[in-house]
């Protein structure tokens, strides 16, 4: 068997001279996944994740790869989309020693000119930007695969998809004209662990123009927190203290039954050191100060030309699904049931 990788203008795809067989790709896939997330060796983890990011360019030669569950292939995150647009693979490389991480992705992309015309389908590497938290414009550049915010992916809360979906209406210079037209835009939440002192999330947006399809733009000017929009948001945080960002909800005040669904985080504040710490490290400290904040989807909203944007909305306040099934009379009978167990091996008097 022979196969030939071919990048031309930022995509990769792989030409194959035999057959595909993607249940013996995923179980290499599945074999080689812990090793680069584990094995303590960065020479081995390199060299083998060379020959991952192939076998994945391999299986999506075949166009059947894209419906391809790869469900054994635990150490990679595999996120699609309500439409099935596109499909994002993203794993992560600890260097333990130097407490460094690195990301690497995939992203699969699927279209067709039209409801007749078979499926097209193309695999882009997603390569990381280094030093992304010193670039001061990151959050409003839109990238290119070549040019990625390295983040592991994950599966937003209270959610059936792994990617969050918005319809929106932009115009658009076409010629001469300003054309009005549909825009779909998607949203992944992400998390990456940096150095040994920050980690970062990120909200990133993903969208494709409808005649360039072939074309990823990473970074979509429908994220406003003021008057100019962002592409990504990106939170910095402390290594010792957690940060959530996730799907949600919050209430406009205490007591309110009203649910306003939003994409919700926890507030970042920059703390102060002591002299001692600012000694040893001059950078802020950065970590969430007990609020939160939100990005909420206002469908009619207008503004610059664009209809369906998310609007930053500062210190809401969280709504948990979990209070509507609290129930005391059950808390209780749990505590009875462990106390019982401790009694019975003389673990309590």
């Amino acid at each position: 068997m022979r196969w030939l990788i071919v990048g031309i203008s930022g995509w990769i795809w792989a030409q194959a001279t035999s057959p595909v067989s993607l249940p013996e790709i995923e179980q290499e896939l599945a074999q080689i996944g812990p090793i680069l997330l584990d094995h303590p060796d960065m020479g081995l983890k390199d060299s083998l994740n060379k020959h991952f990011i192939s076998l994945w360019m391999k299986a999506f030669s075949a166009p059947e790869a894209f419906s391809y569950p790869f469900d054994s292939v635990k150490t990679v995150s595999d996120l699609c989309p309500p439409d099935s647009a596109f499909r994002i693979f993203t794993w992560q490389i600890v260097d333990f020693e130097e407490r460094q991480h690195y990301y690497y992705g995939i992203l699969v992309r699927r279209w067709r000119k039209d409801k007749k015309s078979p499926w097209l389908v193309r695999a882009y590497l997603l390569q990381e930007i280094p030093e992304v938290l010193q670039e001061d414009d990151i959050e409003q550049r839109t990238l290119d695969p070549s040019q990625w915010v390295g983040a592991l992916y994950y599966h937003p809360r209270y959610s059936k998809h792994g990617v969050l979906r918005y319809e929106t209406h932009v115009k658009v210079p076409r010629g001469q004209k300003m054309v009005k037209e549909k825009l779909v835009y998607y949203v992944l939440l992400g998390w990456n662990g940096y150095d040994k002192r920050r980690n970062f999330k990120v909200v990133e947006t993903v969208f494709f123009d409808s005649r360039q399809p072939e074309k990823v733009f990473l970074g979509a000017p429908v994220l406003y927190a003021g008057p100019v929009p962002k592409m990504r948001i990106i939170l910095p945080y402390s290594e010792t203290t957690p940060l959530t960002l996730n799907k949600g909800w919050f209430v406009p005040r205490y007591g309110s039954r009203r649910r306003i669904e939003a994409i919700i985080f926890d507030h970042v504040s920059t703390g102060r050191r002591s002299q001692k710490t600012v000694m040893e490290d001059p950078r802020p400290f950065f970590g969430a100060d007990g609020t939160y904040d939100a990005l909420v989807f206002l469908r009619r909203a207008f503004w610059e030309g664009r209809k369906g944007i998310l609007v930053y909305r500062r210190n809401v306040i969280p709504y948990a699904p979990e209070i509507e099934d609290y129930d005391p009379k059950v808390i209780w009978r749990q505590r009875e049931e462990a106390l019982e167990k401790a009694r019975r091996y003389g673990l309590s008097h």
